[in-house]
C-alpha cells in the first residue's frame, strides 16, 4: 500500500515530523530494553538511606559496646559512612535538595534513638564530594551520607532519554529538513533560471518539468504560460508581416495590370482605391507591431456593397468573379478585416481556377459568406496545411512557388476575430468552396463601447 506523497511544503514538514517522532519512540524503546538489568536497583531518593541509617542504629545497640566499632567499620558504604564516638568537622551551608529529604524521611521513621538526629548539609573538601551529616547523641552516633548518590548513571538515563531522544530528533529533523528543503527548492530554481537566461521568443522551447514544492511549480507554471504566449505572439507578430506582404500583392497585381489596360478614367479611379487599400494596410500593421491588437474600428456596414466592390476589382482586371449578392446585408464588422478577407478568397480562387464565384445569404442570425471555384481542390491534409499557416508545402497546385500561403490562414484569423466559423468544403462539381459562417453581432464581446 502506497501513501500519496504531499506536494506542498506544509505538508512536507508535517510528514518530517511525524516521521521523527515515530524513530523517536523506537529509539527510546530500543534504549529503554538496552539500559535494564536483571539486578533490581534501589529506588532513588531519601529512603533507602533513611532506612539503612535506622538499621545499622539497631544493629550498633544489639551487640556489645568493644564490639560495636567493628559493626560500624563492617556496615560503611562508600555512599553510608558509620562514625562512632568521634566528632567529625562540617562546614555546613545552605540545605539542598538531597538534606532535606534525608531529614523529612528520617523524622518519619521511628528511629532507635533520642533525641531526633541532627542533619546539616556539610560543604565538600578536596577529597570528599558534598555530604549530608546525621548526627546521634545516644547512641553517639554519626552518619555521612554522599549528597545524590542514590542517582544513578542508568536511572538518570533513563528519566531523561525521551525527553533527549525528543530534543535531538527535532535538531536532526529540523536539519535534514532545512539541508532537503534547500535543495528541492534550488533545484528546480536553477532549471528555471537556466531556461530564462536561455530563451528566446522565436524559439519554442520545450515546457519544464513542474517539480519541487507547490509554491516552486506555480512559479514554473506561470513562467510555461508566459513562454507559450510569447512565442505565440511572436508568431503571430511574423505571420501578421508576412500577411502584410501577401495582401499587397493583390493591389500591387491590379496597379500593374491597370497600367496596360481599361481607359484613363478607370485606371485612375481604381488606382486611388488601392492606395488608399494598401495604406489602410499598413497603418493597421504599424498599429499592430507598436504592441497593440486590431485597432481597426468596428462598423455597420452593407457586406453585399463591400463583396461587389471587392469582386469588381478583380473584374475590373479580367479576373473570372461572379458575384451573386444582390440585396443588401448589413453585419457589424471591422471593413478592412473583411475587405482582406474576401480580396484573400477571391485571389486564391483565381489562382487555381477558371471561375469564381461569390455569395452571400443570410441564414437566421448569421451571414453565409461562400467562395467557390471551380480549380483542383485540396486533400484534408493539405487544408490542414492551408489552414495552419504551413508554408512549406504547396497548397494546390506546383504554379505558385513564389507564393507565401497565407491567404487562408489570414482569412482565418479576421474570422475568428469576427466570432464566426470558416469551412474548407468541395465544390460542386469540382473545386473548392470557403464557407464562412458570422454571427449578427460579433463586435459586442469585442468592442461594447461602440454598441
Amino acid at each position: 500500500m502506497s501513501f500519496p506523497r504531499p506536494t506542498s511544503l506544509r505538508g512536507q514538514i508535517a510528514l518530517l515530523l511525524g516521521a521523527s517522532s515515530a524513530v523517536m519512540l523506537a529509539m527510546a524503546a530500543a534504549a529503554f530494553l538496552t539500559l535494564r538489568t536483571e539486578d533490581p536497583m534501589p529506588p532513588p531518593g531519601p529512603w533507602p538511606d533513611a532506612i539503612g541509617i535506622a538499621t545499622i542504629l539497631r544493629a550498633i545497640q544489639a551487640v556489645p559496646a568493644p564490639d560495636q566499632s567493628a559493626i560500624a567499620s563492617s556496615l560503611s558504604t562508600p555512599d553510608l559512612i558509620v562514625v562512632l564516638n568521634t566528632d567529625t568537622p562540617c562546614r555546613q551551608e545552605a540545605d539542598v535538595f538531597a538534606t532535606r529529604t534525608l531529614r523529612r524521611a528520617l523524622y518519619a521513621l521511628e528511629m532507635p534513638a533520642t533525641p531526633a538526629p541532627l542533619v546539616m548539609n556539610c560543604a565538600s573538601d578536596t577529597w570528599r564530594p558534598g555530604f549530608t551529616h546525621v548526627s546521634f547523641d545516644v547512641p553517639k552516633a554519626i552518619f555521612l551520607v554522599r549528597n545524590y548518590a542514590r542517582v544513578s548513571g542508568p536511572g538518570m538515563m533513563l528519566a531523561t532519554l525521551p525527553f533527549a531522544l525528543w530534543i535531538g530528533t527535532i535538531a536532526a529533523g529540523t536539519a535534514v529538513l532545512l539541508l532537503w528543503s534547500a535543495w528541492s527548492i534550488r533545484r528546480p530554481l536553477v532549471v528555471l533560471a537556466n531556461a530564462v537566461s536561455q530563451y528566446e521568443a522565436q524559439d519554442r522551447s520545450a515546457p519544464i518539468a513542474e517539480t519541487g514544492p507547490s509554491e516552486v511549480r506555480g512559479v514554473i507554471r506561470a513562467f510555461n504560460a508566459l513562454q507559450d504566449r510569447l512565442a505565440r505572439s511572436s508568431e503571430a507578430r511574423i505571420c501578421a508581416l508576412m500577411g502584410v506582404a501577401h495582401d499587397l500583392r493583390t493591389p500591387l497585381t491590379r496597379l500593374a495590370l491597370r497600367v496596360e489596360m481599361g481607359d484613363e478614367y478607370i485606371r485612375r479611379e481604381g488606382t486611388k482605391r488601392d492606395i488608399a487599400l494598401m495604406k489602410r494596410m499598413l497603418d493597421n500593421a504599424m498599429s499592430l507591431f507598436r504592441g497593440y491588437d486590431e485597432t481597426e474600428e468596428w462598423q455597420v456596414v452593407d457586406l453585399a456593397a463591400l463583396a461587389q466592390e471587392v469582386s469588381a476589382d478583380f473584374v475590373a482586371v479580367d479576373r473570372p468573379v461572379r458575384n451573386r449578392a444582390e440585396y443588401p446585408i448589413l453585419l457589424r464588422c471591422q471593413p478592412l478585416a473583411m475587405t482582406r478577407a474576401l480580396g484573400n478568397l477571391i485571389e486564391n480562387g483565381c489562382r487555381y481556377a477558371d471561375n469564381v464565384s461569390v455569395t452571400l445569404r443570410e441564414d437566421k442570425c448569421a451571414v453565409v459568406l461562400e467562395v467557390s471555384d471551380d480549380g483542383p481542390g485540396m486533400s484534408s491534409r493539405q487544408r490542414r496545411s492551408a489552414l495552419s499557416g504551413d508554408t512549406r508545402k504547396v497548397p494546390r497546385a506546383a504554379d505558385c512557388a513564389g507564393h507565401l500561403g497565407l491567404g487562408l490562414p489570414i482569412v482565418a484569423e479576421i474570422v475568428r476575430r469576427h466570432h464566426g466559423h470558416m469551412a474548407l468544403l468541395d465544390a460542386d462539381p469540382c473545386g473548392l468552396m470557403v464557407r464562412i459562417v458570422l454571427p449578427r453581432e460579433p463586435a459586442r464581446a469585442i468592442d461594447p463601447a461602440g454598441a
